[in-house]
């Protein structure tokens, strides 16, 4: 017996034995037996049942506390060491069990699955070094290898029970296919053909580390589509996973965060629900609630989550990384002005679609929405259909306008697009607040289509400071903005809302019509048509039946023409900015002194106008002058020849508490003989009394001289006959 050649030949006989009664195919090169039972097996092959390799080992060693009980089907051993071995558990076309599977039920005696099995193999502990482990499935020739490499480690009280196997897994270490190096595993184990169980299991990984009982329940023929058919039953008491590990067996999440979480799962891989989730993440992201992800391994048939949401804080940077793509490619790009937000409600997203019932809170205001979106492959493009409460939203910060402020809306929805540019949605409801222009509006409602940049609807505004119907269309698809809507107005305060502050009493009312085209005042094209509008401040009122104001364009020369038979009729002519005019002006004048310093201003402007006065209208914009009707006003101006030329011809002029009859004002800076020539027949006011004024002055280099002739006195019996000058001061005035 203790020649090695016979024992060797023993372990042939022993293979030969099992090769017969229980058609294994069992090899084994060498065998050494020792005196106090201790056995060595080199280079043990065991083939499957296509006589391919299922399991190798180069060298096990064993110690065996009964040969009586080995011969009975007894296999009872001490310590087990397995040395550079591999377990292949190959799945072959057609087949429904692995190579192990088929290779123990050659053992089982047919009784129930949990009984007692007539075979039997027990060791005291289960020393691996160096094993690789690999599962192919032939049925599936495009699925990953499942693969364990590297394996190292301790198992106790192992126990094969005919195909029932059970053990205390002490400590593992290995690298699983996807290139997680697992640094420890431990859990008690138990396999059977209707279960797999690892209680009190924690793993570790340098990054990760979980603590959870988990349960595998199958049929034997489910393990040939594990992730649909084999049920688990988890129960994650605390884990703490890195993304950096999550990444490598789903690559649609993000990395650089923490998950730290605690939840039970139930379902199938491809179906499961993960109750209580409680999750916080370094990067402070809370996710609490329900959620039921369906196909998370097999997104080809239908990714999809179900998930009634108890509290979701996050950011849209965090967030989308967090969340796998398929999900984070659905948050609207306009997410990341929200800065740190709170979601709560239930959820149900596809790759195609949301239905969503959610509360947000975020920095920049709350919503409560019930929204179904579909085509959400590109969120800014998707189609929804809902509900939108929106409260105290800072709508400025959303659009980058700092006129703009809060704004509270309630609105039926039902379009397409979240951006202007891919806008097409019709929208229904009421906007209770509104704040623009350091005003809040209330009670507005909407009744409209927005499309394609294009807004075509009607609003109602009942402010208690501005009540008003709007019906029309903007337009703002090209270029060129388009507008084409007609407003009435029954009550306007101008100066409650911020509009126009000089006047104590402000109001207006009336219908305008408007029709014009352009992004500023110095390129709008059209018309606009006052009609029946009335005005009042606090020196009366003014009513105004018909006022048209029209723009248009020859080459580049632009005519403003404003045309109203019982209020103003003239035009403007030439090439200006409305916001330069006052520095075009001060500039012409100022150019008759040699000591001036003009505003700087565009070049190659230029205009002409002519306006014939038919009603005070002047007052209402300058409350302390009020021009009579048949008033004359015309004049040019010139940029780059710093031309100024204006008269001025009125019947009479009411200025700052004074009475002028019969003005005619001439002023051509460009004139040799005379800048200004005033002719005035009579002044009245509460200093002194003048009459036949004759002004004429020149300016030389830097100095205005005047010369005036006039009559005062109350019987306009005192001759005057005055020069004098004056030129800038230090102010540029």
């Amino acid at each position: 017996m203790s020649i090695p050649a016979v024992q060797t030949r023993l372990g042939k006989t022993a293979t030969n034995y099992l090769k017969k009664d229980f058609d294994v195919d069992i090899n084994i090169d060498k065998v050494n037996l020792a005196f106090f039972g201790n056995v060595q097996l080199r280079d043990v092959l065991i083939k499957n049942h296509h006589a391919d390799t299922l399991i190798y080992a180069e060298n096990l060693t064993a110690s065996i506390f009964s040969y009586r009980k080995i011969i009975n089907n007894k296999l009872e051993f001490g310590q087990i060491s397995l040395d550079n071995f591999i377990l292949n558990l190959r799945t072959y076309k057609g087949e429904k069990d692995d190579a192990l599977t088929v290779f123990v039920d050659k053992f089982h005696d047919g009784k129930v699955n949990e009984e007692p099995s007539g075979f039997l193999m027990t060791a005291s502990s289960l020393k691996l070094n160096n094993g690789y482990v690999q599962i192919p499935d032939d049925n599936k020739p495009n699925a990953k290898l499942l693969y364990f490499k590297n394996i190292k480690g301790r198992t106790d009280n192992f126990k094969v029970e005919g195909p029932n196997v059970y053990t205390v897994i002490e400590k593992l270490s290995f690298v699983e296919n996807h290139n997680v190096e697992v640094k420890h595993f431990s859990s008690d184990f138990t396999y059977t053909k209707s279960f797999m169980i690892f209680e009190n299991t924690k793993i570790e990984t340098e990054n990760s580390s979980i603590l959870t009982d988990l349960k595998f329940t199958y049929k034997r023929e489910d393990f040939s589509d594990f992730n649909n058919k084999v049920t688990i039953d988890a129960d994650v008491k605390n884990a703490d996973v890195s993304l950096v590990d999550l990444k490598k067996f789903y690559t649609e999440l993000g990395t650089k965060d923490i998950l730290h979480f605690s939840t039970k799962i139930t379902g199938k891989l491809n179906d499961f629900v993960t109750k209580n989730l409680r999750l916080t993440t370094d990067k402070k992201a809370v996710i609490i609630g329900d959620l039921n992800f369906k196909n998370s391994f097999n997104q080809e048939n239908g990714f999809s989550l179900d998930g009634h949401i108890i509290n979701l804080t996050s950011d849209y940077h965090h967030l989308k990384t967090l969340l796998p793509n398929v999900l984070g490619k659905t948050l609207p790009s306009s997410f990341e002005k929200f800065g740190r937000f709170t979601i709560n409600g239930d959820i149900y997203i596809t790759e195609t679609l949301i239905n969503s019932q959610l509360t947000l809170n975020s920095a920049i205001g709350t919503s409560i929405s019930d929204l179904e979106l579909t085509n959400i492959a590109n969120i800014d493009e998707a189609t929804y259909i809902g509900h939108i409460q929106i409260i105290d939203f800072n709508l400025g910060e959303l659009t980058n306008d700092p006129q703009v402020g809060k704004i509270s809306v309630e609105v039926d929805v039902d379009g397409e697009g979240f951006t202007l540019e891919t806008m097409n949605t019709s929208v229904n409801g009421v906007v209770t607040s509104c704040e623009f222009n350091n005003y809040t509006f209330n009670d507005i409602t909407l009744n409209g289509i927005v499309k394609s940049k294009h807004f075509n609807g009607e609003m109602e505004v009942n402010d208690e400071n501005i009540k008003l119907n709007f019906n029309g269309l903007a337009d703002f698809s090209s270029d060129i903005y388009k507008f084409d809507f007609k407003t009435i107005i029954d009550y306007c305060d101008l100066r409650a809302i911020n509009v126009f502050k000089r006047d104590s009493i402000s109001y207006v009312k009336g219908d305008i019509d408007i029709e014009v085209k352009g992004n500023s005042f110095d390129d709008l094209v059209g018309a606009i048509n006052f009609k029946n509008t009335l005005y009042t401040n606090q020196k009366g009122d003014y009513f105004f039946k018909d006022f048209n104001i029209t723009s248009s364009y020859k080459d580049t020369i632009r005519t403003i023409t404003v045309n109203s038979s019982e209020i103003i009729d003239g035009h403007v002519k030439g090439i200006f900015k409305f916001n330069e005019l006052g520095k075009l002006t001060k500039n012409s004048v100022g150019s008759i002194y040699s000591n001036y310093n003009p505003f700087e201003v565009s070049p190659g402007q230029f205009l002409d106008f002519r306006f014939n006065i038919y009603n005070k209208i002047v007052e209402v914009f300058f409350p302390n002058v009020t021009l009579s009707a048949n008033t004359n006003i015309r004049g040019e101006i010139n940029s780059d020849d710093q031309l100024f030329k204006l008269s001025v011809k009125s019947p009479q002029v009411d200025a700052y508490s004074g009475v002028i009859k019969d003005l005619n004002l001439q002023i051509d800076n460009k004139n040799p003989l005379f800048n200004t020539q005033l002719k005035i027949d009579e002044i009245a006011s509460k200093y002194y009394n003048v009459s036949k004024l004759y002004l004429v002055n020149i300016t030389l280099n830097d100095t205005l001289f005047f010369r005036t002739e006039f009559r005062g006195g109350e019987k306009h019996s005192e001759d005057y006959n005055l020069s004098f000058y004056h030129t800038f001061n230090k102010e540029n005035k």
